[in-house]
């Protein structure tokens, strides 16, 4: 007898589908539903054939749910009579918002575009499942791809999702908000990458209180006054808000 094959259903056509699309491999055989459209990975590599989609929801041992969180419990109620492994992506959706009694999470903590290449060994899966054979399915679908997970619950998932909001999707805004500056004088952002890759290089050494460094550490008011006239009224809030918070941390470091 050969290797055992799971019929897996891929839903979404975002980023996080694009990159599962890509990277799930092995024992799993991938089709993807757009919408009400249906196609299926040939396994000689002949491209994509059609495939009813009844039927693929009636065969299929796992359905992975990649779709903006507000959608999740419109598509997860498509699938309320399947009977293969039902999961979701997200990070701060409750793994018991699906009703199927075999449910799960395969959240890959990473920011994820589509337009760059990234090698599934640099995102890590936090998974979840009703069932304890289910958790072993996702990561067997995990360390397929060559990668890694890691079981954690719905309240601890939603933490870890917000962190994730701080310490990317925050500091990237940050990042437009440096382009904008700099574009703003004919110098180019990538004067900021070896600053940049040398933060990044720094916490995982010292923890973030450790490498603090700036105006708002010393408190150096005559400095952060000059810079905050450069700045309109959106950046100039910020860099308040910013700079209040690091200098409040630093006297919370220095009493402990």
């Amino acid at each position: 007898m050969g290797a055992r094959t799971y019929r897996t259903v891929l839903i979404g056509s975002g980023n996080v589908a694009s990159f599962l699309k890509e990277h799930i491999a092995g024992p799993f055989e991938v089709m993807q539903v757009k919408g009400r459209s249906l196609t299926q990975s040939s396994p000689k590599g002949k491209g994509l054939k059609s495939l009813p989609l009844g039927e693929a929801f009636e065969e299929a041992a796992l359905y992975i749910i990649a779709v903006s969180d507000r959608a999740i419990p419109s598509v997860a109620e498509e699938l309320k009579d399947v009977k293969g492994l039902v999961v979701h992506t997200a990070g701060s959706v409750p793994m018991d918002i699906l009703k199927q009694s075999r449910r799960g999470v395969l959240y890959p903590l990473q920011t994820i575009s589509k337009a760059r290449k990234l090698p599934a060994s640099k995102v890590p899966f936090y998974i979840e499942a009703s069932r304890e054979e289910d958790l072993g399915l996702l990561r067997l679908l995990a360390e397929s791809m060559g990668s890694k997970a890691t079981p954690m619950t719905s309240e601890k998932r939603r933490y870890l999702h917000l962190a994730a909001v701080f310490c990317c999707n925050f500091v990237n805004r940050l990042y437009g908000i440096t382009a904008d500056l700099l574009a703003e004088h004919d110098i180019p952002f990538s004067s900021m990458l070896p600053l940049i890759h040398e933060t990044a290089d720094k916490v995982e050494e010292l923890t973030p209180h450790q490498a603090q460094t700036g105006p708002a550490v010393r408190w150096d008011e005559e400095v952060m006054a000059q810079q905050m006239t450069l700045l309109d009224d959106e950046q100039r809030e910020l860099y308040q808000l910013l700079s209040k918070s690091i200098h409040d941390d630093k006297l919370r470091f220095d009493k402990d």
